[in-house]
């Protein structure tokens, strides 16, 4: 069975060299031309290419201008130029080119080599991103999945939990007002501790209840909820946060939302153990298609050099597990800390998740 023809993009506005190039490629191609940048994104938007050759100069500007448009949709570029030079060959390399050519060295098995070594790699870049989309999709079903677990025992606590706590407080009420004057006190300081102690565990269950799904979060978003927080951990924990919101800062994805939340408040529970101070900051901002959260302390800090070795746990996550959420989600962590002089941490997320898509 024949193989199928490799469709070249030849994008070159000198016809000598145009027809040489021509000259060095097999049967196995199938060649289309462009004389002008603006001819080659036309062509690519109309017929995605198996590689581009792209000439590095080109009457309407400069040719690698066009690489961002090669590189969104993974098609392989080689560049080729007249001249031999180093810097255009590190230019080119990061412009994301996958290989350089001088049009007066060009043999067929040079060129060939060069196609096929080209659309290998980017076949290549292509299944990295393929998985890493199918990690982003898993990391976001597994987010998504524990907010759900989250908010189903949450409303278990609220709507059975609670009230069956409600129905032996009451209990033990009336055994109190109905026992007879004649009670022996011994039993009367029971019933009165089975109050107490209900009542307690009615409150356990409240602060349970708002700490795993705050209602707050998913009704009126990542700014309200941060500001609940702040309340929070002052009431709870007696750490007093120094909140900072600038602009709306509303996500597009409500996993990001929850993965965020659940990763601010991980870090102020670790200040609370660790820092040994009673206050902290938290701030919340925009910037570009960002979002950047914050958070910061002025205690004990840490030796950054025994970070990679200790790897220390925050909270239920651990940093080195929120690390790996975010650079599934496209973000990324941040840590600076000194012995001292206090802890910096910062989380940046795009505010939606942004995937390659053929």
């Amino acid at each position: 069975m024949a193989k199928p023809l490799i469709d070249l993009l030849l994008v070159e506005d000198d016809e000598i060299d145009r027809e040489a190039i021509r000259r060095h490629l097999g049967a196995e191609y199938r060649v289309h031309e462009a004389a002008t940048g603006q001819e080659a994104l036309h062509h690519c938007k109309a017929r995605r290419p198996s590689c581009v050759l792209l000439d590095y100069r080109l009457p309407d500007g400069d040719g690698l201008a066009l690489m961002p448009t090669f590189l969104e949709r993974y098609i392989p570029v080689i560049v080729t130029t007249g001249i031999e030079s180093p810097e255009v060959i590190v230019e080119s390399m990061r412009a994301g080119a996958q290989d350089y050519l001088v049009k007066s060295q060009i043999t067929r098995t040079s060129l060939t080599h060069a196609i096929h070594q080209a659309i290998d790699k980017v076949a290549l870049m292509q299944t990295v991103a393929n998985k890493n989309h199918q990690l982003r999709e898993l990391a976001s079903a597994v987010t998504l999945a524990e907010q759900r677990e989250r908010q189903r025992v949450s409303q278990v606590l609220h709507d059975y939990v609670q009230q069956m706590l409600h129905g032996i407080q009451l209990r033990a009420h009336l055994l109190i007002l109905d026992a007879p004057p004649n009670t022996h006190p011994g039993l009367q300081e029971h019933l009165e501790a089975i109050q107490r102690l209900t009542e307690e565990a009615i409150q356990a269950t409240r602060t349970l209840t708002v700490e795993l799904s705050p209602p707050v979060l998913q009704r009126e978003g990542l700014s309200a909820a941060f500001r609940w927080l702040a309340d929070h951990m002052a009431e709870m924990h007696a750490l007093d946060v120094d909140l900072e919101i600038h602009g709306d800062c509303q996500m597009y994805n409500n996993e990001l939302s929850v993965l965020l939340f659940q990763a601010a408040r991980e870090l102020l529970f670790n200040v609370v153990k660790h820092a040994d101070v009673k206050r902290a900051q938290l701030s919340l901002q925009e910037k570009d298609d960002m979002v950047i959260v914050r958070v910061s302390d002025q205690g004990n800090g840490f030796d950054m050099a025994l970070r990679n070795r200790s790897r220390r746990r925050i909270g239920g996550f651990g940093l080195a597990s929120i690390e790996e959420r975010l650079n599934l989600f496209g973000g990324k962590v941040e840590l600076t800390s000194q012995v001292g002089n206090g802890t910096s941490i910062t989380l940046t997320v795009p505010k939606a998740i942004k995937l390659w898509e053929e």
